[in-house]
């Protein structure tokens, strides 16, 4: 994903992101193993962000997590927004691939759940405060995605799930009450997948849900947010 070499080594914490509502915490399984929570090696890049690398006999899993600032309409102020884009690099053959993101330890007073729109896999929370939400593609843009075959493998475009099918093996998965798990088919020897997983919060507002807006990002655009230059 990156050149580690100019890079700084820090201390080897699990990812997470907190929130006001809770601490989002994250999960890959590679096949049947779920990996630990602790990542084998954490950089810290000049802007905050980090890379965290997690090594498997079948793959290397990385993760760019940070911060960023993306306006979202008409120049509004941006809402506090964290990607999490995952490259998982296949050693050998994997039979499958889930990456989950959850938000635990949840405000008592704020409940959450499925939260979806057009291309969009989301989960969101609120109480009378804040609102939290957390997205990334549906199977719909996983679909597109695999079609252009840039960002996952092309053979998974006839692996996921087509409207009214909901008992395919892939897909997107919640369980309650603000997890969400995408379910991902397997990759070849040197095969690549890369997925976004964005985090945003904002003040509760009904009217204009900023943070599940902010959620729906493109993983370039995320990309170049996480790796850009101090101001």
């Amino acid at each position: 994903m990156l050149r580690t070499d100019h890079l700084t080594q820090v201390d080897r914490r699990p990812p997470v992101v907190e929130t006001p509502l809770g601490t989002v915490e994250f999960s890959v399984t590679l096949g049947s193993e779920e990996q630990p929570a602790k990542p084998n090696t954490v950089w810290r890049l000049a802007n905050g962000s980090h890379l965290y690398r997690w090594r498997h006999r079948t793959a290397t899993v990385d993760l760019l997590l940070g911060s960023i600032a993306v306006p979202l309409w008409g120049g509004d102020v941006p809402v506090p927004t964290w990607p999490a884009i995952w490259q998982v690099q296949a050693h050998a053959g994997l039979s499958g691939l889930d990456i989950s993101a959850e938000l635990t330890d949840m405000a008592a007073d704020a409940c959450g759940g499925p939260d979806s729109g057009e291309c969009l896999a989301a989960v969101s929370a609120e109480n009378d405060q804040f609102m939290v939400s957390i997205g990334g593609p549906d199977y719909d843009l996983l679909a597109l995605q695999a079609a252009d075959a840039r960002l996952i493998p092309a053979g998974w475009s006839h692996q996921m799930p087509v409207d009214g099918e909901f008992d395919n093996e892939y897909g997107v998965r919640y369980t309650d009450p603000v997890r969400i798990t995408w379910n991902l088919p397997g990759l070849a020897t040197t095969e690549t997948a890369r997925l976004c997983i964005a985090t945003a919060w904002c003040p509760r507002n009904d009217d204009q849900p900023a943070a599940w807006f902010a959620v729906d990002l493109p993983l370039d655009t995320a990309y170049q947010h996480l790796i850009a230059d101090p101001a």
